[in-house]
């Protein structure tokens, strides 16, 4: 079912998997994926390999406002996973440092 809701905040990326740490980020992907959609506001997280390019995922965040994804950037949870994916895969896209990409 599609959501009418005009509030959903969606944050979509694309992150690089450095060489030989596949194995390992599939592993805290797994364990983040729960951590993630059990935090409040946090309506869907989704993490899939790009079908042309095995060493690329497509990252998908839905969040039920902006608000809720300002709250979830701040959690502790969020910060171990990402310090733990800093070790595994390249995150210098726009959307991770904070670049705006649009209006």
């Amino acid at each position: 079912m599609q959501s009418t809701d005009s509030s959903v905040f969606v944050v979509v990326d694309i992150w690089r998997v450095k060489a030989g740490k596949h194995d390992e980020v599939r592993e805290v992907l797994s364990e983040a994926g729960y951590l993630f959609r059990a935090r409040p506001g946090v309506l869907s997280v989704d993490f899939t390999l790009l079908d042309n390019d095995p060493d690329r995922y497509l990252v998908v965040f839905r969040y039920a406002d902006a608000a809720a994804r300002e709250s979830f950037v701040a959690t502790d949870v969020l910060k171990a996973t990402m310090a733990r994916l800093s070790e595994l895969w390249d995150l210098k896209s726009p959307i991770y440092t904070g670049t705006p990409t649009g209006d």
